[in-house]
């Protein structure tokens, strides 16, 4: 399924976004996504609780602009999860992205012709589970050395 959204976009970003496609010959949202995914590295520094979700500085109107993307039903949730976690919006967490990593995804884009990878989120995991009428989530990202107990099937308080 595909999940389509509009990501709300400074024109600096989204000029910085351009060129960047120019210079690679990929499509934005290619490097949106390659950016979203380098962000999620960052996710233990980037981890915020008990605090309000933090949005871009406002500017005037014509200053910004909304960015059409279509994604995977995966991407979505991955992106929801960063929202939840790190306390930004969404289109928070890609304008630093861009800032912070955009030169750095570029050149490894320029240096490593083969980036196809289609399934960037395969080691993104969301289970739910109810125990005793209670729902429980469980969020994954990464693979965890040691095999849960949520997933053998053996599950204890």
């Amino acid at each position: 399924m595909l999940v389509e959204t509009t990501i709300h976009m400074h024109t600096n970003t989204l000029e910085m976004l351009n060129r960047g496609a120019a210079i690679i010959g990929r499509t934005r949202t290619f490097i949106i996504k390659l950016l979203m995914q380098r962000m999620m590295s960052d996710n233990q520094k980037l981890q915020q609780s008990h605090s309000r979700v933090k949005y871009q500085a406002r500017e005037a109107r014509e200053n910004w602009h909304k960015f059409h993307i279509t994604m995977n039903e995966y991407e979505y949730e991955y992106y929801l999860d960063m929202r939840k976690f790190f306390k930004m919006s969404v289109s928070f967490i890609l304008a630093s992205a861009v800032r912070q990593y955009l030169d750095e995804v570029l050149n490894k884009l320029l240096n490593e012709s083969n980036i196809t990878d289609n399934y960037r989120y395969q080691n993104y995991i969301f289970i739910k589970k109810i125990i005793d009428g209670v729902i429980c989530w469980q969020i994954y990202w990464g693979i965890p050395q040691k095999l849960p107990i949520c997933l053998t099937g053996k599950y204890q308080l």
